[in-house]
């Protein structure tokens, strides 16, 4: 009897325990949900922001370089929140939630490089552009090791240039298709991660990276 009754206290305990673990879990994922939901409405406002700015500064013919500034100053917010958001993507495991997020951001993505597209044909001297393409859905260990190793080379790119470059990251397989047509429009080939500089040059892979900073202006 006595086996019997510790044997019911150690499933008790055990019970109470994975129940708590299971509450604390769903807490963890509602606040890292719940932060990526607040990065992209803060993301939001800045583009619409941008977008109208723009607009303003061509419709009363002011300065080009403000455009360009603002450009800048947007991509390098969207680029920042893209590394924050790789501290709350569970690289295991990709739930629908984290996955229609993802896809909001890489809409505003996609409408900002857009954006910045219809901007450099109105004015010149605009800051050096460079759209890096990744698979975020489950990449291969060996796709997700190259692209770690370009997004560091990146980085040290971004930070060595800083204004002079627009940095923007776009995930290629949350089904945007605004963002289908653009490649299509420049016909990029269909290998990733890729770095497309200034809607010209195509680079997949690390021996294209080394060449680089001969596409910059």
């Amino acid at each position: 009897m006595k086996k019997a009754h510790i044997f019911w206290q150690a499933a008790v305990v055990a019970s109470i325990i994975f129940w708590i673990g299971i509450f604390i879990g769903i807490g963890v994922e509602k606040s890292r949900v719940e932060k990526m939901e607040n990065f992209y409405l803060d993301s939001q406002i800045d583009f619409f922001d941008f977008e109208l700015a723009s607009e303003i500064t061509y419709f009363y013919n002011l300065d080009c370089s403000i455009v360009n500034e603002k450009s800048i100053e947007f991509a390098d917010r969207i680029y920042a929140e893209a590394l924050k958001l790789e501290k709350y993507d569970d690289s295991n495991k990709i739930d629908k939630e984290a996955l229609s997020l993802h896809r909001k951001y890489d809409l505003l993505r996609t409408m900002l490089w857009k954006k910045i597209i219809e901007s450099k044909k109105n004015c010149q001297n605009f800051s050096n552009t460079i759209i890096y393409f990744y698979k975020y859905v489950n990449p291969p260990l060996n796709t997700k090791a190259l692209q770690n190793t370009m997004s560091n080379s990146l980085l040290d790119l971004k930070m060595k240039y800083n204004k002079k470059i627009i940095l923007i990251p776009i995930a290629i397989d949350t089904n945007i298709e605004s963002l289908n047509s653009l490649r299509e429009v420049y016909g990029l080939e269909d290998k990733y991660p890729m770095i497309f500089v200034n809607e010209k040059f195509q680079i997949t892979d690390l021996e294209g990276m080394e060449n680089i900073e001969e596409y910059l202006n």
